[in-house]
């Protein structure tokens, strides 16, 4: 069918609004006695990703901690399986790890072993607006224009109990970090708008939707060699049975449901800047291998590259 290029479109709105960024690594921090800070802004091609964070040392072996995250995507590029055509993206991610009670199990001869428990958060608002133009369309029968617009508005709540625990070892030329997060079960809520004008009749479907979806994971290993080089590798993963809004062979509006598998794989390389004590200006680059897959279908793939700015603290 001629319009079977257009069923790419549910796959690009996977990759975009339901891959945020969970993998966490050692926090580049400032520390401020019992307090401590941390602030990492990474540049994309497309946008920024900035994390903060801001912890608190109850007693030694006790503390809390919020991370926040806010990620921005700004581009115009082509519709998936649509070489003529056009569409602007903008979209906004608000995260928030919430972590009121962490415990140090070990923090001896460089070793530390940590763990905590608490809430995640996600707000995402995303926002598509484009055209195409399609000459099969011409051939169906009637006959249907080629030229049409395309619009998308979408809004996600998602919230889920969240469990991370980390382990690593430090020296003065060396270190070493993994953490790892795990989601076990997550709420989500989100309601679409789409309109393809004037070839769907309505122009326009609207879906809302209270689910469920279980796990969501993230891995990190986080490596100092010889003091001035890092090196960062972070795993993301979450699995879901979601419902979007799609067309079927006789253009008519249908919300299926889908089972979804996203994955993402990034690798970090910086240099360490010494500036004073145990800290150093972190600059470097990033690359990000993601992987949507709906069903049994084949994995879409959406990669990217970014620029890491931040202050990290390498000390014991």
């Amino acid at each position: 069918m001629p319009i079977a290029g257009w069923k790419k479109l549910c796959l690009f709105f996977y990759t975009l609004v339901l891959l945020p960024c969970f993998a966490y690594t050692e926090s580049p921090s400032l520390d401020l006695g019992t307090f401590n800070f941390y602030l990492s802004p990474k540049i994309l091609e497309e946008g920024s990703i900035t994390d903060m964070g801001l912890g608190y040392a109850y007693t030694e072996t006790l503390s809390g901690e919020i991370r926040f995250r806010n990620t921005k995507i700004a581009k115009n590029e082509e519709l998936a399986g649509t070489a003529d055509s056009l569409n602007a993206v903008n979209e906004t991610i608000y995260e928030f790890f919430l972590f009121p009670v962490e415990y140090q199990f070990l923090n001896k001869q460089g070793f530390k072993i940590a763990a905590g428990a608490g809430l995640y958060y996600e707000y995402d608002k995303l926002g598509e607006k484009g055209f195409f133009n399609m000459p099969s369309l011409e051939t169906l029968n009637p006959p249907r224009e080629r030229v049409n617009s395309y619009t998308n508005d979408f809004t996600m709540h998602l919230l889920g109990p969240l469990l991370e625990g980390r382990i690593g070892y430090s020296a003065e030329w060396f270190s070493v970090g993994f953490s790892g997060g795990v989601i076990p079960v997550f709420f989500l809520n989100s309601t679409q708008k789409t309109g393809i004008v004037p070839l769907l009749d309505p122009h326009y479907a609207e879906h809302s939707q209270k689910t469920w979806g279980s796990p969501h994971f993230y891995l990190s290993l986080d490596t100092t060699i010889f003091k001035y080089i890092n090196l960062t590798l972070l795993y993301d993963y979450i699995r879901l049975k979601y419902q979007f809004i799609d067309f079927d062979e006789n253009l008519d509006w249908i919300t299926p449901d889908r089972n979804t598998v996203i994955q993402s794989f990034r690798i970090e390389t910086s240099a360490l800047l010494p500036c004073g004590g145990d800290f150093n200006i972190q600059a470097g680059y990033g690359y990000t291998f993601d992987s949507t897959r709906l069903d049994s279908a084949a994995a879409i793939s959406g990669n990217r590259q970014y620029v890491i700015l931040a202050v990290k603290k390498t000390g014991k």
